[in-house]
């Protein structure tokens, strides 16, 4: 018997589960995608957002956004009949490995936020940008699904000390359930973008639990881009930090922020075509093979549960090794030669000069002859420094000679008074 929701008749299952979503055909015969939900399963709170979702949907006007063109309730199902799209979402295409050129990914990125400036535009915020909810259709074009967690200006539905949302995809505001704005949609992004260009979440590992990738969002800095993304366009490390930023008010204000700073990377792969080239023939700049991306369920509420202390995830449990973060400078402490086995004694005047001034390698911490340029140990640029004065040895007779005039006078001031009594 054939199924049918409505006036459409179901020919196919895009996704199973309890949420399925079909392929269907319309009256007019037009193929679409039919998003269904069982009305008798759901919450009243879970029906208003699903039914806003497609009121919102049908608005939209946006070659990377989603248009949803009819919804409602019959047989007991509640559906939505947006576009039909052939493709892959990010989520199955970084599960694939499959690889880009950095041409490719700026696209993506592109319009990922092309589609974003838009609903910023109209005073909407995603929540819940991830790669499950971007689409890469067969013919490039990108388009953003799953407007259900959109927040507008009039929304009341999240409640107090609550957000919305995928918890490793999260801005730190959305964890402490604050409220979120379009540079909330950055930050999420980022992290998308992140991954796209590099293969990793910024803050998750592999057996990365909840509690280490929440700490890791608020108050860890992910691993420097340019450390393993190969020829990665100058500037987009830079562009994707600020939009990683703890501090909403100094990340890309929203999507078109982002955009336009996106468009300045496409400046270094026209002026240098040979790293395109070279990222797309060896895999230098294409996406490195997928790893563990921790997903803690569907989308949900995250309700937050109080202080959350910096927690880093044991390296034991890490299945792939990261590059630690470049430790800090230190200043070098400069080695001197050893002394001759038995030093001549200097003359008293001897001791008041300067020793021959040496040059420390900053590198190695080397003492090199006056003059050198570079070092005789390891090889690199050296830098002058100021000659430094040993202390002299044991006391100077001119501070022995003062004391000793000191005591002399006092004894004698001492004598004086006594005989006056």
């Amino acid at each position: 018997m054939t199924q049918k929701v409505g006036s459409y008749q179901i020919v196919g299952t895009l996704r199973p589960g309890a949420r399925p979503l079909y392929k269907a055909q319309a009256a007019d015969q037009r193929l679409v995608a039919l998003k269904t939900i069982p009305a008798n399963g759901v919450t009243p709170m879970e029906r208003e957002r699903f039914l806003r979702e497609a009121q919102i949907c049908a608005g939209l006007d946006h070659p990377n956004l989603l248009k949803v063109h009819d919804s409602g309730e019959a047989d007991g199902i509640l559906y939505q009949a947006m576009d039909l799209l052939e493709g892959a979402d990010l989520a199955k295409v970084f599960a694939d490995g499959r690889q880009f050129s950095w041409e490719d990914k700026l696209s993506i990125m592109e319009q990922v936020c092309a589609g974003l400036d838009y609903a910023h535009k109209l005073n909407l915020v995603h929540r819940d940008i991830k790669p499950a909810n971007i689409f890469l259709e067969t013919t490039g074009n990108i388009r953003l699904l799953d407007f259900g967690m959109v927040r507008t200006s009039s929304s009341n539905l999240t409640q107090a000390g609550s957000t919305l949302g995928t918890v490793n995809y999260m801005a730190p505001e959305q964890i402490r359930g604050e409220t979120c704005t379009a540079a909330s949609d950055v930050f999420s992004s980022g992290i998308v973008f992140y991954q796209l260009c590099s293969g990793r979440h910024p803050f998750s590992k592999p057996g990365s639990g909840l509690a280490q990738i929440v700490s890791a969002i608020v108050f860890e800095t992910p691993v420097p881009l340019g450390q393993i993304a190969a020829g990665a366009p100058e500037g987009l490390e830079f562009i994707i930090n600020k939009a990683l930023e703890k501090d909403a008010a100094k990340r890309w204000k929203g999507g078109g922020d982002f955009k336009d700073a996106l468009a300045l990377c496409r400046i270094t792969i026209k002026m240098l075509p040979s790293l395109d080239a070279a990222g797309a023939a060896a895999g230098a700049g294409g996406s490195p093979p997928p790893v563990e991306d921790p997903d803690f369920g569907e989308t949900k509420v995250w309700r937050r549960p109080g202080p959350v202390a910096p927690s880093r995830p044991p390296d034991s449990q890490a299945a792939e090794p990261t590059p630690p973060a470049p430790p800090p400078p230190n200043p070098p402490s400069p080695r001197i030669p050893p002394p001759a086995a038995t030093p001549a004694p200097k003359p008293p005047e001897a001791v008041r000069k300067p020793p021959v001034s040496h040059v420390y390698c900053a590198a190695c911490t080397s003492a090199n002859a006056p003059g050198a340029l570079t070092c005789s140990d390891c090889g690199a640029p050296l830098t002058s420094v100021a000659p430094q004065v040993p202390p002299p040895d044991g006391i100077p007779w001119r501070t022995i000679a003062f004391l000793a005039t000191a005591l002399i006078l006092f004894l004698i001031v001492a004598i004086i008074l006594l005989l006056k009594r």
